[in-house]
């Protein structure tokens, strides 16, 4: 790709989006999300914006992620017993390889990026 991609994020159109994986224990988060790139043909690259409801949900990192979160506010733990509290305004780093538990304590926006 060659070209730039712009999206405005309070004027973008969210489709009705669950990450494949994602277990969910508590609650209906009602994922949507909105992919502004993605290729997968030589490692992943990947970017986007993701909304939830309250919940909690656990999912096995495949990749490397970069959250930046917009609204809302989420825990994030990994089962190395690492955690976060996440609000707007937060930025975090969650390595590949470990599964996550995500308790998502009200609506929830993130714009997120994954790599390898």
């Amino acid at each position: 790709m060659s070209e730039i991609i712009k999206a405005r994020v309070a004027e973008t159109a969210l489709e009705a989006w669950q990450p494949e994986g994602v277990t969910i224990h508590e609650g209906v988060p009602n994922g949507r999300g909105f992919t502004l790139f993605e290729d997968f043909d030589d490692g992943a690259r990947a970017t986007g914006i993701f909304e939830c409801d309250p919940s909690k949900t656990t999912y096995m990192l495949e990749y490397n992620e970069i959250i930046y979160v917009l609204e809302g506010s989420v825990t994030i733990e990994l089962d190395n017993g690492s955690g976060v509290d996440l609000s707007p305004g937060d930025i975090a780093f969650l390595p590949k390889g470990h599964l996550s538990t995500w308790t998502f304590h009200s609506r929830f926006k993130e714009f997120w990026a994954l790599a390898d």
